[in-house]
């Protein structure tokens, strides 16, 4: 589970900025000690805090939201990666905060906490130069109020602490400067580092739009796994889709090393495609089955390809995989844009589930620009995240349970949240001009 993550000199983000999925004390709406009644938060074990399940963040186009998301998958991508592509240090080279000359020579640096199991770790790194400057992780199982070091690095220089990190001996040598120390020593079976990069291959994913290998996913699961099977499609004649059933045929892929190169190339442009691995490469079909109907009575049903579907319904189906395995298994899933295409009561009820007593230690991270989802029946104010540019470009986020309105109040828990953020209270609204005069200019010119 995530707790938080920090990030600075990271595209739009130029200043140290944090991003917190541990909830408020301060706040107490929808929250229960009654295991029958759906929270939307999880507990930490032998801890009086506890986590969110689903943050929600808003914005302005352009404020940062996919931003941010960009700052987890790159430090993901280092995780899984940094080992055995040498090139990701040299490709980020651009990533850093371009309208300030200043930060052009400071280093981009991040940190997550997040919790496996019966540990929490803090892991971070700052990269510069093609090179990593520093890194550095500790360890706090949940029963102990103490945290220890496990490793820390600046530069070449690495010192390890053979207690909680064991196994790793040899291996600082064996470090490239261009990869991480983690990912390294995942790569010689260091028990700590696997665990972590195991962690963030099946339980940290991220959503960007939806592709074609968020359905091969989906549809993988549908085929393989019963239960999922049986859930997707409750859930599809569940939203009235008009759609009966769907069946998916799987065969032989014929050009395999053509296929293969598909595959590759897909995942490098996306490392964040769902526990990613090249096992046994198939050719899948999807087709929906409609009622079929003469002089309005159902005589039979027929199937059609599902490419001729509506672009909401084949999203739905491709989030369902990723977003059942979530809820069921646990784990973290971020989603950008969400709620595109959707009707909003769809996106509304998709939030109900995921923070519905089916949630397993799950999280999910969510942007959008759907206000009808600010609610204070469905978000607590420390679930509901700000993205906000200022005059030079620069990015910040904050929460609405942290917000002051005119610098003072605090937003009450019973605010129409939606109504008072399209209003300019919470600010990470767009700024238009003088949208008349450009309209006038417009009509002038076209004359």
């Amino acid at each position: 589970m995530l707790v938080d993550f920090t990030l600075r000199n990271f595209l739009s983000f130029k200043e140290e900025v944090s991003f917190s999925m541990l909830a408020a004390k301060s706040v107490k709406e929808h929250d229960t000690l009654d295991s029958h009644i759906a929270s939307n938060t999880i507990s930490i074990p032998n801890s009086d805090s506890k986590l969110l399940k689903v943050a929600a963040i808003y914005g302005a186009n352009g404020s940062g939201k996919s931003n941010l998301l960009s700052a987890m998958s790159f430090f993901k991508h280092m995780v899984l990666d940094s080992f055995k592509d040498d090139s990701i240090l040299r490709k980020a080279k651009d990533l850093s905060y371009q309208f300030s000359i200043e930060s052009h020579d400071e280093p981009n640096s991040f940190e997550m906490t997040f919790i496996i199991k019966d540990k929490r770790y803090r892991y971070g790194f700052e990269i510069f130069n093609n090179s990593v400057d520093s890194e550095w992780l500790f360890i706090k199982p949940l029963n102990s109020i103490r945290e220890s070091y496990c490793f820390r690095r600046e530069k070449k220089n690495i010192t390890v602490n053979s207690k909680t990190f064991k196994g790793s001996s040899g291996i600082a040598s064996k470090t490239r400067h261009n990869a991480l120390f983690l990912s390294t020593c995942a790569q010689f079976n260091v028990e700590v580092s696997m665990t972590i990069k195991e962690w963030f291959r099946k339980r940290f994913n991220i959503l960007s739009g939806f592709n074609d290998d968020t359905i091969h996913y989906t549809a993988g699961q549908y085929i393989h796994n019963a239960d999922m099977h049986n859930r997707i499609i409750k859930f599809i004649k569940l939203i009235d889709l008009g759609i009966n059933n769907i069946q998916i045929k799987e065969s032989d892929v014929e050009d395999v090393p053509e296929t293969v190169n598909k595959v590759v190339n897909a995942i490098s442009k996306n490392p964040n495609i769902i526990n990613s691995e090249i096992t046994d490469i198939k050719k899948i079909e999807i087709l929906s089955e409609h009622k079929r109907y003469n002089h309005e009575k159902w005589v039979d049903n027929l199937l059609t390809p599902f490419s001729i579907e509506s672009l909401g319904t084949k999203k739905i189906f491709a989030l369902l995989g990723p977003w059942f395995d979530t809820i069921i298994n646990g784990g973290t899933l971020l989603i950008d844009e969400f709620g595109a295409s959707f009707h909003t009561k769809l996106s509304f009820e998709l939030i109900k589930v995921f923070q519905s007593n089916l949630n397993n230690d799950a999280q999910l991270i969510i942007t959008t620009h759907d206000t009808n989802l600010l609610r204070n029946d469905l978000f607590r104010r420390d679930q509901i995240w700000f993205a906000e540019k200022n005059e030079f470009g620069v990015s910040d986020i904050y929460s609405l349970v942290e917000y002051k309105i005119n610098q003072a109040n605090s937003v009450r828990n019973d605010a129409t949240f939606n109504k008072d953020y399209l209003l300019g209270k919470y600010g990470a609204i767009p700024y238009f001009g003088n949208i008349s005069q450009f309209l006038n200019d417009f009509s002038n010119n076209g004359k």
